[in-house]
């Protein structure tokens, strides 16, 4: 068995889709379709997905969603432990600085869980953090600025969001549309699926180790 997994030994750029449109409202968030979906390289590594992730941009920001199957275990979510919970992790370097260890202003990490948010801890709950060992910051986004809806069902979930430009320093569909990114979904049952790479790798603060993205018409 190789000690290097083969999905370290590739580097991909993925096209992501331009949406007809952002939605309008929340309740509005809904599941892409497979023509946004993002292929894993975790596949190279004989890793099966339990998880279909996609992502779409529009020139106001970009809409993802997750759908999780195979789950018979209920899911272990906490608003309070966002990076270590059951759901999705996202990040983004809106300019796409490769060989940079260090995140820099422009690269921003976002948490959402599908349930465990709200009063009642039975909602679901999205919120950008301060990525570890960063050697700049840029302001992270107020509560209620990003959308985040789910359907939790007895197999798995659905996780909507949608990122407004806003809360993205440098995003720039035109003029930058290379970005570099990364994605991981966490489930205490299944295990991990990313992008790429596993926590043998510290992706979660090192930008070099994330693919690339290219924003297309």
């Amino acid at each position: 068995m190789s000690l290097i997994p083969n999905a370290f030994l590739f580097e991909s750029q993925q096209a992501i889709q331009k949406l007809p449109k952002k939605p309008a409202r929340r309740s509005s968030l809904k599941l892409l379709n497979k023509k946004y979906a993002f292929e894993t390289l975790q596949h190279l590594d004989g890793t099966d997905s339990f998880a279909t992730v996609a992502l779409g941009w529009h020139d106001d920001g970009l809409q993802m969603s997750c759908k999780v199957v195979g789950k018979k275990q209920p899911l272990v979510c906490a608003a309070d432990k966002l990076t270590t919970s059951d759901g999705l992790q996202l990040w983004i370097d809106t300019r796409n600085t490769p060989g940079v260890h260090r995140a820099n202003r422009f690269c921003h990490q976002i948490v959402a869980i599908p349930t465990g948010g709200g009063k009642d801890q039975t909602e679901p709950r999205v919120q950008q953090v301060e990525i570890a060992r960063c050697r700049e910051k840029s302001s992270l986004a107020d509560d209620g600025q990003i959308w985040v809806t789910s359907e939790v069902r007895a197999d798995g979930y659905n996780l909507n969001l949608w990122i407004p430009a806003d809360v993205l320093n440098g995003y720039d569909p035109e003029g930058s549309p290379v970005c570099g990114f990364f994605y991981a979904v966490r489930d205490a049952e299944l295990g991990l699926q990313t992008l790429s790479i596993g926590d043998e790798f510290p992706f979660a603060s090192d930008p070099s180790l994330w693919q690339s993205i290219e924003l297309v018409d």
